[in-house]
């Protein structure tokens, strides 16, 4: 290689020289720096998107203590009674044929007796008043009967309490 160079002329050996330069400096940004830079960009986007959502969760978790402290424990419910909520609940979620007893016992804490309801619908309601309620189930005895059908003698009580 360095006889075919000592035997260019002056002008080729220049050429040579320059043509060199350009292809390594394009290696060097195609493989180092355009690489970089595209990375530098992406985690830049990253950083601006982590502290929006960031931002975004500290409000949302600072109106969520503000409506637990406003609401009491009673802003999910919109303010009405737990013995209210299980009653609307049950009947939307088509087991009032099937509800034989709802008794409350306090503000906390409601007794509810079931009698041939559908298992599906009450796994469901319970659901229901858990995720949007915010009431949990503090006891359950379930005896299957047949077809999918269940007696049931329930608890229920406020998240929390």
């Amino acid at each position: 290689m360095k006889e075919w160079y000592a035997g260019l002329a002056q002008r080729e050996k220049l050429i040579v020289t320059v043509g060199a330069a350009l292809v390594a400096l394009l290696l060097i940004y195609a493989l180092l720096w355009d690489p970089l830079a595209s990375r530098a960009t992406s985690l830049q986007q990253s950083v601006t998107e982590q502290s929006a959502l960031h931002a975004w969760m500290q409000d949302a978790a600072a109106e969520a203590q503000r409506l637990r402290a406003v609401g009491g424990g009673t802003g999910v419910n919109g303010g009405r009674s737990m013995l209210s909520v299980v009653d609307q609940t049950a009947k939307s979620a088509k087991l009032m044929g099937a509800v034989k007893r709802i008794q409350p016992e306090g503000a906390e804490l409601v007794r509810v007796t079931l009698e041939q309801a559908a298992f599906d619908d009450l796994m469901l309601w319970l659901g229901t008043l858990q995720r949007s309620y915010a009431i949990d189930v503090a006891d359950l005895s379930i005896d299957r009967l047949d077809a999918g059908r269940v007696s049931a003698r329930l608890a229920l009580r406020r998240s929390g309490t």
